[in-house]
Parts: C-alpha cells; sequence; structure tokens
C-alpha cells in the first residue's frame, strides 16, 4: 500500500474527522438530545443516515459520487458563508473544483476507484464545470474578498498546483476547514464542561475509525490493490459522515467563519 496514503487518511482521522464529532455536542445545543434516549434515537438516525448514503453509493456510485460533490461545495462554502454571497457557495465550488482543472488526470483515476468501474467522464465535467463556476462568482464578488481571504485562495491555488488532489484535499479538510469548526465550537463550550465535550470527540473518532478497520479487514480480501479499498473507506466513508454533519448543520444554523 501507499505509505503516502496511509499518511494521509491518519491526518484526516486524526484532525478531519474530529470536527464531526462534535455533532453530538451541537445537537444537544439545539435540544435533539436531552437525555440518553434522546441520545440514542440521535445515534440511531445519524447512523441510518450513514448507512443509506453508503448503500446508495454502491448501488448508483456516478450519480451518488456526482450529487455528494455538489452538496460538498455548498458545504464547504460554509467556511465563507458571511462575506459572499449564495451562502458562500463560490468558495466551496472553487475549493473542490479546482484539482479537475488542474489535474484531471489525476482526479479522474480517484475517481475511477470510487466508481467500480464506471465511467467517471460525467462526473469530472461536474466538478469542472463547479470549478468554473467559483472562479466566476469570486471574481464577480471580488469586493467582498479581503486580502486575508484573498490570500487564502492564492494558496489554495498553489496547494493545488503543487501537491496531488489527495494531499490537496487533506492540506484544505485539515488545516482550514476542520478548524474552522472546532475552533468556535470550543469557545461556546463552559470550562467545566470542556472534559465531557473532549470524551464526546475522542469516543466519536475512535468508533468511527474502529468501524473503518473493521470495514477494510472485511473487504480487504477482494481486493489486489489496497489502494483501491482506501480510497473507498476514507471518500465513501466521509459521503457518508457528511450528509448527516451537514443536515445538522443546516436544521440548527450554526455558521462557524462569524
Amino acid at each position: 500500500m501507499d505509505l503516502s496514503l496511509v499518511l494521509a487518511a491518519c491526518l484526516i482521522s486524526l484532525i478531519g474527522l474530529p470536527h464531526g464529532a462534535l455533532d453530538p455536542v451541537i445537537a444537544h445545543r439545539h435540544g435533539l438530545i436531552k437525555g440518553p434516549g434522546s441520545a440514542l434515537g440521535f445515534t440511531g438516525l445519524y447512523l441510518a443516515i450513514v448507512g443509506s448514503v453508503i448503500s446508495v453509493w454502491l448501488w448508483l456510485p456516478s450519480t451518488t459520487l456526482t450529487i455528494f460533490l455538489l452538496i460538498s461545495a455548498w458545504h464547504f462554502g460554509r467556511d465563507w458563508r458571511h462575506p459572499l454571497k449564495v451562502r458562500g457557495f463560490g468558495y466551496g465550488a472553487f475549493v473542490l473544483g479546482l484539482p479537475s482543472l488542474i489535474h484531471p488526470t489525476d482526479v479522474q483515476q480517484i475517481f475511477e476507484f470510487l466508481l467500480f468501474g464506471e465511467s467517471p467522464i460525467f462526473t469530472i465535467r461536474i466538478v469542472s464545470i463547479l470549478g468554473v463556476t467559483g472562479i466566476i462568482i469570486l471574481a464577480l464578488e471580488w469586493r467582498n474578498i479581503n486580502i486575508i481571504r484573498l490570500t487564502e485562495l492564492l494558496g489554495l491555488a498553489i496547494c493545488a498546483w503543487i501537491f496531488s488532489p489527495l494531499w490537496y484535499f487533506v492540506i484544505y479538510f485539515c488545516a482550514l476547514h476542520s478548524p474552522r469548526h472546532l475552533i468556535p465550537e470550543f469557545r461556546q463550550v463552559k470550562p467545566n464542561h470542556r472534559l465531557i465535550v473532549y470524551l464526546v470527540m475522542l469516543t466519536t473518532t475512535i468508533a468511527t475509525l474502529v468501524i473503518a478497520v473493521f470495514a477494510g479487514a472485511m473487504f480487504e480480501k477482494y481486493y489486489e490493490d489496497l489502494n483501491t479499498l482506501s480510497y473507498q473507506l476514507i471518500f465513501i466513508g466521509l459521503a457518508g459522515l457528511t450528509v448527516p454533519h451537514m443536515l445538522l448543520l443546516e436544521w440548527t444554523g450554526e455558521a462557524f467563519n462569524e
């Protein structure tokens, strides 16, 4: 197995995943979790959505990947929700579409891993259109982009040019997206509650990793190339986790860049 892929998976797991592991804390703050019974119900519904997304992906991989890319652009746009119109969609589309504009061959290879043999051409066109759309929207809204945000866009463009699509995603997900969620969230937690929040985050993250490792061990015998399995576990797993995470944030109206 590619050691670079293993390192990327570790960084995503240890730095990226924890921001979603705080979803029970957000649910509690907004009254969705009030006690053991509601906590069990919330967890059950969350896992049901995760399982449904993964099941639909296995059934209709091309359609599901395309939809996931579109909702990811919307979700990542929350990072710039307030300075831009359309809830920051231009930023999310820019972030998601850059690799396909700069390294289309590498993106095609990753999509082939995720589509189980289906052609990735249509999906690549969609994500390329997303990238161009993001650039156009950002250009039209340049008056709302300060020097700090402009520097961020330039840095992302440089990273997309220098690094592979996988490592570009790792850098964005771990260095920008996850901290923008975690830092404001911890600011809202009372000092005497922080230990509980840390335990919730740690427990949820570990449980997610255990499930991923178990799935990898269970399906390993069916793969000659473990890199393919690793890409599938990383991105299909993230898709399953992102949908309920995004639904929760949309329902609560929480924003992390104020």
